[in-house]
């Protein structure tokens, strides 16, 4: 279970990721190949995971993310990230549990 400020998701994600931001990036020049590399800037790592929530935490979830207000998020090991942006990415019914969402969501730090 994992946890978008206080709310419960109803089971463990079924994919999270961690998308990190490294600013690492070839350049081409006329016969030849520089790379440039600006490092890893942690402030613009990527949250994705997909999980299913109950109706009742999907309506409290859809407000935050309509309101566009900052999250946090607590990971099945407890870790906690703060100050997140969230973004719905698709939103599916669950043949399994009626009024339950599966929800598609990127959280970005900033």
């Amino acid at each position: 279970m994992i946890y978008i400020n206080d709310i419960p998701s109803f089971r463990e994600p079924e994919e999270e990721e961690l998308i990190p931001d490294d600013r690492l990036e070839r350049i081409e020049v006329i016969d030849n190949v520089i790379s440039q590399d600006l490092g890893r800037i942690e402030a613009g790592d990527v949250i994705s995971l997909q999980c299913l929530f109950s109706p009742q935490n999907y309506a409290r979830l859809r407000a935050l993310w309509l309101s566009r207000e900052k999250v946090q998020y607590t990971d099945e090991e407890g870790v906690i990230w703060q100050n997140l942006t969230m973004k719905f990415l698709r939103i599916k019914k669950h043949r399994g549990y009626p009024g339950y969402k599966f929800v598609t969501i990127e959280l970005w730090r900033c």
